[in-house]
């Protein structure tokens, strides 16, 4: 739940501030390693090199994906990419049974939660399609599809991940690590293609943004992983964390903004992947 609220606060921040996606995400990045690097000093970086692969992975797929997030969000709103990412909960829930298929059988040994937990499924798509009939939110759907593909798989690598590192220390290297990949990335794409110029990117506006929002995103990624350690399906992390669209909802509530699109088909996809979480809790 404190994710949840960092999440959402890391929206509205750059929704307000609408620094330029690629220094956004650079910036951040840079500020997740420095507020992990004192927790990597006392305890240390795991010894699995299995630990790096899958993070590897990972960090290939989130340099694209943050660039993306980022940008999408000062031209089609925080409160709508909130509403749309918790489907990629749905997807990520049946891909983790092809990756331990062994939880089919649990699941079977309770039929009624887990024909409720089919249902929720059903009716996430049924709100799903609703979505593709509303303009507005169609086009935010594709303007961060590549986004929605890297919260389903997201999990599912980050989950694999903590299986390679002990609780005291997954957590921060996972952050730390993570940085330095990505960071290295785009470091290597700004200095070939300069995607934006020299002063956007190293720009008083974007640096000081960037830090104050990756601040709040190292603490929201620390505890996403430190979380993944307690579950048996990743799924459920993001199911949870996805409720930030309702703290934003609020927010534009309090504020007088209006929310664009079809809100409660995307409130309908947040429900339903908070209900996995409360059927789980019956299994």
């Amino acid at each position: 739940m404190i994710a949840a609220a960092l999440s959402a606060l890391m929206m509205l921040l750059q929704e307000r501030f609408r620094v330029d996606g690629f220094a956004l995400a650079f910036w951040n990045k840079v500020a997740c390693a420095l507020v992990t690097l004192p927790f990597i000093v006392i305890n240390g970086l795991p010894g699995n090199p299995l630990f790096y692969v899958f993070l590897g992975l990972g960090a290939v797929m989130y340099a694209v994906s943050d660039v993306v997030f980022f940008r999408a969000i000062p031209r089609v709103g925080a409160g709508m990419v909130s509403r749309i990412l918790p489907g990629a909960v749905i997807l990520s829930f049946l891909l983790w049974f092809a990756v331990k298929p062994e939880l089919i059988d649990k699941y079977l040994e309770t039929p009624v939660y887990s024909a409720l937990i089919f249902l929720t499924l059903c009716l996430s798509s049924w709100f799903a399609a609703h979505l593709r009939k509303c303009a507005v939110s169609m086009q935010a759907v594709r303007a961060i599809w590549f986004v929605i593909f890297a919260a389903t798989v997201g999990p599912v690598l980050a989950k694999t991940v903590t299986t390679y590192a002990d609780v005291g220390q997954g957590p921060y290297a996972y952050v730390f690590i993570e940085a330095l990949m990505m960071m290295t990335l785009w470091a290597v794409f700004f200095a070939v293609r300069r995607p934006i110029p020299a002063a956007v990117m190293f720009s008083r506006h974007s640096i000081f943004c960037g830090l104050a929002i990756g601040c709040v995103m190292a603490g929201m990624v620390m505890l996403n992983v430190l979380a993944f350690y307690y579950v048996d399906n990743p799924a459920y992390i993001p199911a949870i964390k996805f409720l930030d669209s309702f703290i934003i909802l609020a927010a534009y509530a309090a504020t007088g903004r209006k929310n664009e699109g079809n809100v409660w088909s995307g409130i309908g996809i947040v429900a339903c992947a908070a209900a996995l979480i409360v059927l789980k809790a019956r299994i």
